[in-house]
């Protein structure tokens, strides 16, 4: 009897409790001196809420061999619940609570940054557009055109406004003002021009920003059509003039803050922005971070020039040319001329892995020397003759760079090799 009572102690007591509808029993096969013998217990639940325990031992026969039945009235029966495992449980159910609370509050304010940076550069247009702080020149509106219709140029205080521009590193651009300054008093309109020229081998929109010194001066520094903020697409080599038609107020004469400095000289700054997404460092932080994750480079790998061989012409730390077979030394590749050759592409760091051929297909033809190629190869060719076969090595800073080229499956930050036989020079 003592190790069937044990048995039911084993019983899951919050079931025993909770399902009142379900039956619950367990068997318990033992030896009693000679005889192999089989007791069995069964917990019911009564309508009254009473509780029945039930013990019948049988023996190898099915024989029945004692029977015990208890019965525990409800006031005896402990229905409630245990205070412990609900503290845990309302623990537990607090903790997932402030895991999602963190969770969107995290979201919240991801989002919330990623609005407000997106909304930065139009909204700082506009509180300085409005108030001229910073420097930033006055938007002009529809009152202000009846204003310029009846203003009256202050003659006696002349103001010098001279222009500037530069570029944000990274734009291969050349930005520059076509006038460095102009003579005029307050009341008086003028126009002035700026120049934007591509220099780069591909398509880049820019945008620009602005700003006036001192920066009292921007609140009374007024334009009537200017190209800042907009964004100027410049093809390869194009270039654009870009008008600033302006005035100054003629309150400009009564601010105590430029009487007291004596302002006599103005200055409008320019400055251009690359807003291409390819190029952008953003875009490129990005990539990178994909690149370290894949397990490609992140920054170029090393180059080094073999200057024990003596087939080896150095064209700079980061561009050689491997002569295998000298030509004819009547005509030399020079910038300007007409080039035919057989290209061999491949990657030297990678068991020499082929990405472009024209052997066995038609050569290919270009104009050295003015960025038809890239630049290590357009540097490595120079001086070759006709009828000569040479590799030239170059590092990724000479080849495509931390871009890589996806047409041939280069990645960035990798450096390339070129097997060339002059076939003709023209």
């Amino acid at each position: 009897m003592s190790v069937c009572l044990r048995s039911l102690r084993a019983l899951p007591r919050g079931k025993l409790i909770s399902s009142r509808s379900q039956e619950f029993s367990v068997s318990l096969c033992h030896v009693t001196r000679d005889y192999h013998v089989t007791s069995t217990a069964a917990l019911r639940w009564t309508k009254s809420g009473n509780v029945n325990l039930l013990i019948r031992t049988v023996d190898n026969t099915n024989t029945c061999l004692g029977l015990l039945s208890l019965s525990v009235p409800r006031r005896y029966v402990n229905t409630a619940p245990n205070k412990r495992a609900e503290y845990y449980l309302r623990q537990h159910g607090l903790k997932q609570k402030r895991a999602k609370d963190w969770i969107m509050m995290s979201v919240s304010i991801l989002l919330l940054m990623l609005g407000i940076s997106a909304a930065a550069v139009p909204l700082y247009k506009v509180f300085c557009s409005a108030t001229g702080y910073g420097g930033t020149t006055k938007k002009h509106n529809e009152e202000d055109n009846a204003k310029v219709k009846t203003m009256q140029p202050v003659d006696w205080r002349p103001v010098k406004v001279s222009f500037t521009a530069t570029v944000n590193p990274g734009l291969d651009w050349e930005f520059i003002p076509v006038q460095d300054s102009v003579a005029l008093v307050p009341g008086e309109t003028c126009l002035a021009f700026f120049t934007a020229k591509n220099n780069s081998s591909r398509v880049i929109t820019g945008i620009s920003t602005y700003n006036v010194t001192p920066f009292e001066a921007g609140a009374y520094f007024n334009k009537i059509q200017c190209f800042c903020f907009d964004e100027q697409t410049l093809n390869p080599g194009e270039e654009l003039d870009m008008p600033v038609f302006f005035y100054i107020d003629p309150e400009f004469v009564l601010d105590p803050d430029l009487i007291r400095i004596k302002c006599q000289n103005v200055q409008l700054h320019y400055t251009f922005f690359d807003t291409d997404q390819e190029s952008s460092r953003f875009s490129q932080l990005g990539k990178d971070v994909t690149a370290f994750l894949k397990g490609e480079r992140t920054s170029p790998p090393e180059f080094n020039v073999p200057t024990e061989d003596s087939s080896v012409v150095q064209i700079n730390p980061e561009v050689y040319r491997q002569v295998k077979r000298k030509g004819y030394e009547k005509d030399f590749v020079d910038k300007g001329v007409t080039v035919v050759c057989h290209v061999t592409g491949f990657l030297p760091d990678d068991d020499k892995k082929v990405f472009w051929s024209t052997k066995g297909g038609n050569p290919f033809t270009y104009k050295a020397g003015v960025g038809s190629v890239i630049d290590g190869w357009d540097e490595g060719v120079m001086g070759m003759s006709e009828g000569e076969i040479s590799t030239i090595f170059m590092s990724s800073n000479k080849g495509y760079g931390k871009i890589g080229n996806r047409s041939w499956n280069i990645p960035g930050h990798t450096n390339i090799a070129f097997e060339i036989e002059i076939l003709a020079i023209r």
